[in-house]
């Protein structure tokens, strides 16, 4: 059966709204927090937004495959697949930071053809299909034309990530060769990119339900996102996106340092 991925983004943002009516409930309420094996916090309402997203994708596409952050993969392996973080920012989350949203992405084939961002403390969403478009609550938006480093503006994830990765002097290359720099973190630098505010993010370690629906987003957006070891591939544990134009040359300050080990592969 051929999938529309116009269809699949309207579904997308069907997901995003039962997300968003399990987290924002329970925004800023004092939520109890749990600790994972990693040492990554969890809530409740992290896991009740998953589990009604698998619940709803089930329901729709009984064949599909899941993969998400709470409950790990589930589905046949050749299947199209469903990629799931339903709060990318629990840190945040948790202390009452608006700066949260639900990812969701489907891969099919190993691509990503739909996706959406949903950030409803902040009021925004984003979204976008494979070859665009690309759109922020409903209106299109490209990323920007910058085409100088010099002239570029940079979003950066968890600076300790990149110290515990080996990447700390590669930021600090990126950082001298820049205009400006600000550290917006999580699915924010990468939105950032898609719709034109900024021309350059990095995050130096994350999962693949981390960055697959943002890399949906940048390149329906125009832009262009990878490892920073320049694979097109959202599970190799570090991204970089950018406006396209400025990617080469930001790979190439990056390539000094050894590549992050793969963390949460989906098949490919």
């Amino acid at each position: 059966m051929t999938l529309d991925p116009l269809e699949l983004r309207e579904f997308c943002l069907e997901l995003a709204d039962l997300a968003d009516a399990e987290t924002m409930p329970a925004f800023q309420t004092g939520l109890e927090v749990d600790t994972k094996s990693d040492g990554s916090p969890v809530t409740a309402a992290d896991r009740g937004a998953e589990r009604v997203v698998r619940a709803a994708i089930r329901a729709r596409y009984p064949h599909h495959a899941v993969l998400g952050e709470e409950d790990g993969l589930d589905g046949p392996e050749d299947a199209p697949t469903w990629i799931v973080d339903p709060i990318d920012g629990t840190r945040s989350f948790i202390t009452g930071n608006p700066v949260y949203a639900s990812l969701i992405a489907v891969c099919v084939d190993g691509q990503e053809v739909a996706c959406s961002v949903s950030a409803p403390a902040l009021g925004m969403r984003w979204d976008g299909v494979a070859g665009g478009p690309a759109r922020c609550n409903g209106r299109s938006v490209r990323v920007s034309r910058v085409g100088e480093l010099g002239q570029a503006q940079v979003s950066f994830g968890d600076l300790s990530s990149f110290a515990r990765s080996g990447q700390g002097e590669a930021l600090a290359r990126l950082v001298e060769a820049t205009l400006r720099q600000r550290g917006y973190g999580d699915f924010w630098s990468f939105c950032h990119v898609a719709q034109g505010t900024m021309d350059v993010a990095a995050e130096a370690i994350a999962s693949i339900w981390d960055f697959s629906a943002v890399k949906c987003l940048v390149e329906a957006a125009g832009g262009r996102f990878t490892s920073f070891d320049g694979a097109p591939a959202a599970d190799r544990g570090s991204g970089l996106a950018t406006n396209g134009l400025l990617h080469d040359a930001t790979l190439a300050l990056l390539s000094d340092s050894p590549p992050v080990p793969s963390t949460g592969n989906v098949r490919r």
